[in-house]
C-alpha cells in the first residue's frame, strides 16, 4: 500500500511542479503564461463548437480560440479571441494524467493535490490556496484549487475518472470573470470518451 502512496505522490508531486511553473513568471517552453509572446493564434477550432481531443470533448466557450503555437496534440491552450501576441493573455490549457486514485477515492487525490500545492507554492502565492469541489453537468467529480499570485490568479479544476483525470487548467492574468467563465464551460460540458 505505502508503494502505491509514494508513486502516486511522485506522479503527483510532478504534475505540481509542471503546473505551478505555468502559473509563475517564468515556465518551460510552449506555456502561454511565460514572458514571452503567444501568437500563432488561430480560429481553426470554432469558438462555440465542440472540441475533441484522445480522451474526451468539451464545449470551445464563445470568443475563445486554440493558441495554435504553444498547443499540442496532447495539451490544447485556448486565448481570447483577437489575442494579438503582445504581452500574457488569459489562457487555458487542457491535459489528460493518469493516477491510482478512482472516482470513488477522489476526496483522498484532492488532499493529495493539496498538500503537493501547498508544498510546492511556499512563497510563490499571495494569499492562501482555495480548494473545493463540485460535479459537471453530467455528474463528473471535480476537485478545483485557486492559486492567487501577484500578477494573475491561477486555477485548476481536475475531473477525475477512474485512475485518470483531466486538468482545465486556467491563468487569469486580466482578473476578467469572462476568463473564469469560460473554464468553466469547458469543465460542466467536459465528456470522457
Amino acid at each position: 500500500m505505502k508503494q502505491y502512496w509514494m508513486k502516486g505522490a511522485g506522479i503527483l508531486f510532478f504534475t505540481a511542479v509542471i503546473t505551478l511553473a505555468g502559473c509563475g513568471g517564468k515556465s518551460p517552453e510552449g506555456n502561454a503564461s511565460s514572458d514571452s509572446n503567444v501568437s500563432g493564434t488561430s480560429s481553426a477550432a470554432v469558438s462555440g463548437a465542440g472540441f475533441q481531443t484522445e480522451y474526451g470533448s468539451f464545449d470551445l466557450p464563445s470568443g475563445w480560440v486554440k493558441n495554435e503555437e504553444h498547443s499540442t496534440d496532447d495539451k490544447p491552450l485556448f486565448v481570447p479571441e483577437g489575442y494579438d501576441g503582445n504581452g500574457i493573455p488569459d489562457n487555458i490549457s487542457v491535459e489528460y494524467g493518469t493516477s491510482h486514485y478512482t472516482k470513488e477515492q477522489s476526496e483522498d487525490f484532492g488532499e493529495a493535490i493539496l498538500k503537493q500545492l501547498a508544498g510546492q507554492s511556499q512563497g510563490k502565492i499571495e494569499g492562501q490556496i482555495t480548494a473545493s469541489g463540485e460535479n459537471t453537468k453530467s455528474g463528473e467529480p471535480v476537485l478545483v484549487y485557486k492559486l492567487p499570485l501577484s500578477d494573475r490568479v491561477c486555477t485548476q479544476y481536475y475531473i477525475v475518472g477512474n485512475q485518470s483525470y483531466v486538468m482545465v487548467y486556467e491563468t487569469n492574468v486580466s482578473g476578467s470573470a469572462s476568463c473564469d467563465s469560460a473554464a468553466e464551460e469547458i469543465v460542466n460540458s467536459f465528456q470522457w470518451k
